[in-house]
Formats: structure tokens, C-alpha cells, sequence
């Protein structure tokens, strides 16, 4: 198991690039805690207020983020391959994701 050390936020000045900085998740983190982080990553960016240095900080762990997220997704997308191999994904008109049996076609 992976310990991470975390620096408090509340020691370091908001004015610093430490306070930018994310926090470094573990190996075990959860898809929904890996979005979350990267939807305040980019909130953090569009904020503008940022230095160049925590800007390109923060989209590199951004980008990280976007990664481990869509890992987890293809894994989660293969397995339910695997659970139902009949089975086709689409979108429907409201981007929810649907299953259709191609037996069913």
C-alpha cells in the first residue's frame, strides 16, 4: 500500500504554488475521486489567477487525471464486454449510455 504525504492547505500561503498544487492520490483511488480532482483542476485553470508555473503545473496533473480516469473507464467498458458479449452499446438522444441484446435486433 502507497502512503502519501499531503501538504496541508491551510499552511501554506494562497498566494504560494503549493496551494495549487493537487494532491497526490493513491493507486486505489476511486473514478469518481480522480474526476473530482480533475473537475477542480480545470476550475482552478479557468479561474485565470494562477502564475504560469502553477498553470502548467496544474494541467500536467490535469492530464494525469484525465488519463487514470479514462483507464478506469476502458476497464469498466471491458467488463461489461465481458459480462454481456452479446450486448451493444449507444448513446441515446440524451447521451445516456444504453444496452441493446443484438439478440433483440
Amino acid at each position: 500500500m502507497y502512503v502519501c504525504a499531503r501538504v496541508s492547505l491551510a499552511r501554506v500561503s494562497n498566494n504560494s504554488l503549493y496551494s495549487l498544487m493537487p494532491k497526490k492520490q493513491s493507486q486505489d483511488s476511486s473514478f469518481e475521486e480522480l474526476y473530482r480532482e480533475l473537475e477542480e483542476t480545470i476550475e482552478k485553470l479557468e479561474a485565470g489567477n494562477v502564475s504560469l508555473d502553477a498553470a502548467l503545473a496544474l494541467y500536467e496533473r490535469g492530464m494525469a487525471l484525465a488519463k487514470q480516469c479514462t483507464t478506469l473507464l476502458d476497464r469498466a467498458e471491458l467488463r461489461i464486454q465481458e459480462l454481456a458479449p452479446n450486448a451493444t452499446t449507444y448513446a441515446d438522444e440524451n447521451g445516456e449510455l444504453q444496452m441493446l441484446d443484438e439478440d433483440e435486433e
